[in-house]
C-alpha cells in the first residue's frame, strides 16, 4: 500500500512513519512517499501510483494563512481515484467546495486526531481492493488497454466512417466489453453484494424504470416500461414522456409487523414456518412477490404484485427517488412481473391418478 503524505513538517512526517511500520506486516507494508511542497506533491501525482493521501493545508512554513495544500485536494479528486485525508491544524482555510464533498474518501481531521486511526481507516479502504480496481493501474485501467490493443485496434476502420454519433456508440462498446470482461468465471463461486443490486443516488435526472420512490413514509418501485418513461423532452423543466400514468407496486417492508398486515405470514406461523416463507420469497418461489435487500437507508422489502397502483406523471416529482434497480437485476424483475400478470392456468387433472397409472411405464419389466 503506497501513500502519498505531502505535510512540510519533518517531525510529522516521522510520526506516520512509525505509525505505518507498526501496522505493517507479512501481509500488508504500507510505503511512504514524502512530499512538502505543492509543486512536488503535484509532480509526485503524475505517477499515479498511489492508494491513498494524507495532505496538510498549510505547505509554507512560517505562513498561517497558507493553504496550497486546497491545489493539491482538487487535483486528487479530479485526476484520481484513491482516498484522500487532510491532517491540518488550519482547517479553518479548507476550500468549502470540498468541504462539501466529505464522505468515506475525503475526510479531514486536525492534529488531535491519532495517527493510528487516520491509517486504519485507509488500510480498511485499501483492504476492499478498490484502488486496485478503479485505481489509476488498476484492474479496469488494465481491461480497457486489453479493449483498445485487442478489440478496438484490430476493427477501428468500422468507427472512422461514423457520424457524430461514434463518441457515444463507442462509450456503449467499450462499457459492454468491459462488463464482459469482469464477468470472465474465475473458478470461483461469486455472491453479488448487496450494493450492487442499486444505483444509488440515481443517475437518469427525471424518472427510470426500477426506481425506488418514497412518499409519506411509504415505498414503492416503478414498474412501468422503459419505452414509456424515457424522457423525449424537457420544457421549461418539464420532462416529457410516453406515458400519461407511471405503474407503481408498493414495497412491503420485512419484519413482523408488515407480514402480518398484508397476510405474508399469520400470528399462528411458529418460527420455522416464518423462515420457510421468507426462505421461498428470497427464492424467488412465490409469484407475486420479488425479494429487495437492504442497503444503507434502504431497507429489505418485498415488491407486492398483486397491488398496483398507477399515478399521474404530473404527481411523480412529488415522490423521493432513493435509488435505481441496476439493470442486471432490473431485468429479473421486469422478467417476473410480466410472468406473473401473463400466467394462464389449464384445466385441473387428478395428478395421483396419472402418476398411478404411469408410474409402471419407469419399470424395467417391458410388459407395460
Amino acid at each position: 500500500m503506497k501513500v502519498l503524505i505531502v505535510e512540510d513538517d519533518g517531525d510529522q512526517f516521522e510520526a506516520y512513519e512509525e505509525t505505518a511500520e507498526e501496522l505493517s506486516n507479512d501481509d500488508l507494508k504500507i510505503h511512504l512517499k514524502w512530499e512538502t511542497s505543492l509543486d512536488n506533491a503535484k509532480a509526485a501525482l503524475l505517477s499515479r501510483d498511489f492508494d491513498a493521501a494524507i495532505v496538510d493545508l498549510n505547505l509554507e512554513p512560517g505562513n498561517p494563512t497558507d493553504a496550497s495544500g486546497n491545489a493539491v485536494l482538487s487535483e486528487i479528486i479530479e485526476c484520481h481515484r484513491f482516498p484522500v485525508y487532510v491532517v491540518s491544524g488550519n482547517l479553518g482555510n479548507l476550500d468549502e467546495k470540498i468541504r462539501s464533498k466529505k464522505s468515506e474518501f475525503l475526510d479531514f481531521y486536525d492534529r488531535e486526531q491519532p495517527n493510528e486511526d487516520i491509517f486504519k481507516k485507509l488500510v480498511k479502504i485499501y483492504s476492499t481492493g478498490i484502488t486496485r480496481i478503479l485505481g489509476g493501474r488498476g484492474q479496469i485501467e488494465e481491461r480497457l488497454g486489453e479493449i483498445f490493443w485487442k478489440h478496438l485496434a484490430c476493427d477501428f476502420d468500422v468507427w472512422t466512417s461514423q457520424n457524430d454519433e461514434s463518441e457515444r456508440a463507442l462509450l456503449r462498446y467499450t462499457v459492454s466489453h468491459l462488463a464482459e470482461y469482469l464477468d470472465i468465471p474465475d473458478g470461483h463461486l461469486r455472491y453479488y453484494h448487496e450494493a450492487e443490486f442499486y444505483i444509488k443516488p440515481t443517475i437518469r435526472e427525471h424518472i427510470a424504470t426500477g426506481d425506488i420512490v418514497e412518499k409519506e413514509n411509504d415505498r414503492f418501485i416503478v414498474l412501468s416500461p422503459p419505452c414509456d418513461v424515457a424522457v423525449r423532452s424537457v420544457d421549461d423543466g418539464a420532462p416529457k414522456i410516453n406515458a400519461t400514468r407511471i405503474v407503481l407496486a408498493p414495497l412491503i417492508k420485512v419484519n413482523y409487523a408488515s407480514f402480518i398486515e398484508n397476510g405474508i405470514l399469520s400470528v399462528n406461523d411458529n418460527a420455522g414456518n416464518k423462515e420457510s416463507k421468507l426462505d421461498k420469497i428470497i427464492k424467488g418461489q412465490r409469484d407475486k412477490y420479488i425479494f429487495l435487500p437492504r442497503y444503507k437507508k434502504l431497507f429489505a422489502s418485498i415488491v407486492d404484485l398483486q397491488n398496483l397502483y398507477t399515478v399521474d406523471f404530473n404527481d411523480f416529482n412529488k415522490y423521493d427517488r432513493l435509488a435505481t434497480v441496476a439493470s442486471p437485476f432490473l431485468k429479473d424483475i421486469q422478467s417476473r412481473f410480466s410472468a406473473y400478470f401473463g400466467r394462464q392456468g389449464q384445466p385441473d387433472m387428478d395428478k395421483k391418478e396419472l402418476l398411478k397409472k404411469y408410474k409402471k411405464l419407469l419399470s424395467d419389466d417391458d410388459s407395460h
